[in-house]
């Protein structure tokens, strides 16, 4: 079978099939076009990549010191190559499995249209190097996404970036998840109080917790860090002019004289964190935007929240007069 057999396929969908296709080795058809059938297919081509693999470490056996001991063995137990070529053969089709099932993800996850650049080569290697490993449901739906980003945009992300998403466990996902559902939409999380130890609790995490983003490669290190608007554009007259800042999907507008020097204690995302930040579409959480609006009255500012009022012919501007 070759990619021009399957008719009928979205542009985007029939990039997703050529990416796929060309890592692993054989045409890739999405769930919604495969048989039952296939699933014996697949298990004849793992057993033939098996006896590949077998064959060539055979091979190279031959060559190493550790000949006379692998001969010995099979020897004293005859059914050591046997177990040997299934465990192959289990590992082929499992990691099979697990690329077509993130590849499926990765297909729901698709927009209307992507772009005709192709996924860079190097990338497409990796990913898919480390695709076959990931066995959780969850983690298989995260690295979808992740495919359908890049053939939709190719250099979404970076292969930094999938080295950070392999080591990353279901439980640091969790907790990324919590991370993305307070911080603002490039890559920070204004810490209301400045507290580390304390400030972020109710909203599910704890200092502990921020450590273990850290050591997951998604928070960058350092316990005094700001963000800093003292340099922000001025007015003419050399007020500073109000900021305004996106945190899942509310906008918030910073105005007031202390925002000339207004140093804000944050946390950062690392490239890493940033890039997947991307895929954690959250909704607003009230009670963190209410402490953080509350933390910066207290320095002086006024705190608003953009509301789209309609102009007529599907146009809208945003104002900002209501507290947030």
């Amino acid at each position: 079978m070759e990619i021009k057999d399957l008719a009928g396929l979205s542009q985007p969908l029939t990039k997703l099939v050529e990416v796929v296709s060309s890592a692993v080795g054989t045409v890739y058809r999405p769930k919604a076009i495969r048989d039952e059938a296939d699933a014996q297919a697949y298990a004849k081509k793992a057993l033939a990549r098996a006896d590949t693999e077998s064959a060539l470490e055979s091979k190279a056996l031959e060559f190493s010191s550790a000949l006379d001991r692998v001969q010995q063995a099979l020897k004293d137990h005859p059914q050591l190559a046997e177990r040997a070529r299934n465990r192959l053969l289990a590992r082929e089709v499992e990691g099979q499995l697990n690329v077509e099932s993130i590849a499926d993800f990765a297909s729901e996850a698709l927009p209307p249209a992507v772009s005709s650049q192709p996924v860079n080569a190097d990338w497409r290697r990796k990913f898919f190097q480390e695709a076959e490993n990931v066995c959780e449901s969850d983690m298989q739906l995260l690295w979808g996404k992740v495919l359908a980003g890049e053939v939709t945009a190719p250099g979404t992300y970076s292969t930094r970036t999938l080295d950070t998403l392999r080591r990353l466990s279901k439980w640091e996902a969790e907790l990324f998840r919590k991370a993305c559902a307070i911080a603002m939409s490039d890559g920070w999380i204004a810490v209301p109080t400045g507290d580390l130890n304390e400030s972020l609790k109710p909203f599910g995490l704890t200092y502990t917790d921020i450590l273990s983003l850290r050591d997951a490669g998604l928070l960058m290190d350092g316990d005094h860090i700001h963000k800093d608007f003292s340099q922000s554009p001025r007015a003419p007259d050399g007020s500073a002019r109000p900021v305004v800042l996106f945190n899942n999907g509310v906008m918030i507008e910073l105005s007031g004289a202390s925002m000339a020097a207004l140093r804000l204690p944050a946390l950062l995302f690392t490239r890493a964190g940033t890039e997947l930040q991307r895929l954690n579409g959250q909704a607003e959480t009230p009670e963190y935007l209410a402490a953080l609006a509350a933390a910066l009255r207290q320095r002086g500012l006024s705190v608003k929240r953009g509301t789209d009022v309609p102009q007529g012919e599907g146009l809208s501007v945003v104002v900002f007069e209501q507290d947030l």
